[in-house]
């Protein structure tokens, strides 16, 4: 417990640090005049954008889930936005999913089918946001040969790639796992071969992966769109390609577990590669605080809806629901 304590209070002290430093090295009176000057219409779209692409995530979930699950799409709804909740206010993006796990187990007691189908929802979006990396780096490359981005976008997607020959090809997955064989920790070995045999399930259902793959796509590109969208409303004049080139690297920087939900890393990322486009500091900090102030408070719905089933006491099989 005090662990975990000392790990949440290092993760706010580092978003805290980041913050101040950025702080530091920006113009107060041009911040405010940033932020003052942003159109209002532009962070409605934004936002109604970013519900429609949870929206669309909760569908990909619940996609996922039909080969093993029968959930309805209003209670994974539920579920997905008390996750968000949990995940823009925890010092960690993942505690937003071991929430969903834990109230998916609640639903049918299959922790094996439950870890899957978070993990597939996590990867097909990943994956999107690789494809979408790629795609855009042909292009943008110019923009960043000259610092070290190359190599953290090699590394970013080597790394991707190698672990899904590793998820994927068997003879490597069996490898892996003789290795692990050697790990005999509250039968760790056992509970990954029970959820690796339910991910694989998914290999012979390749409508199940197309229809995610889409899905994220659409999740991946929609927040790009949203986040052009809120920089125009800021004053930002640069074109599209930089946001595709620039927010999935800065969503994959933000999930590093180091800072309290991608606080103060995200900002500094957004200032140093918008930068490099001709954007001022001040009005790519605005971007990405604007958007996170955004994603928090339409995660609030989660959080009354996690007060409504009564912090997850009394939500059993089909005793509370919206």
């Amino acid at each position: 417990m005090i662990k975990k304590l000392l790990s949440a209070l290092l993760k706010v002290a580092v978003s805290l640090a980041i913050l101040y430093f950025l702080f530091r090295n920006i113009d107060a009176g041009a911040l405010w005049a940033t932020v003052a000057s942003v159109d209002r219409l532009s962070v409605a779209f934004a936002a109604l954008l970013f519900i429609a692409t949870q929206s669309v995530s909760t569908l990909r979930w619940s996609i996922i889930l039909k080969k093993d699950m029968e959930v309805s799409y209003v209670r994974l709804l539920s579920i997905y936005f008390i996750g968000m909740f949990f995940n823009n206010f925890l010092p960690t993006m993942v505690g937003g999913d071991l929430v969903k796990g834990y109230y998916l187990y609640r639903e049918g007691r299959r922790g094996d089918v439950s870890l899957a189908s978070i993990f597939m929802d996590r990867y097909s979006g990943f994956a999107a946001l690789m494809v979408i990396t790629l795609a855009a780096l042909i292009p943008g490359y110019p923009l960043i040969k000259d610092s070290g981005l190359p190599a953290f976008f090699v590394l970013m997607i080597g790394g991707f790639f190698l672990i899904s020959l590793v998820i994927w090809v068997s003879p490597l997955h069996s490898w892996v796992m003789r290795m692990l064989s050697r790990i005999h920790f509250y039968g760790i070995n056992r509970k990954i071969d029970t959820f690796y045999n339910v991910l694989m399930g998914y290999k012979s259902h390749y409508s199940i992966l197309v229809k995610i793959f889409c899905c994220s796509v659409f999740v991946q590109g929609g927040v790009i769109i949203g986040y052009y969208i809120l920089g125009r409303g800021i004053g930002m004049d640069i074109g599209i390609g930089y946001f595709f080139l620039f927010i999935p690297l800065t969503t994959a920087i933000s999930m590093l577990p180091v800072s309290m939900s991608g606080l103060g890393i995200r900002e500094g990322a957004f200032v140093f590669l918008f930068s490099r486009a001709g954007v001022s500091k001040e009005q790519a900090l605005t971007l990405s605080l604007m958007w996170f102030a955004m994603a928090a408070i339409v995660s609030i719905a989660g959080g009354v809806e996690y007060v409504r089933m009564g912090r997850g006491r009394a939500y059993k099989g089909g005793e509370a629901g919206p």
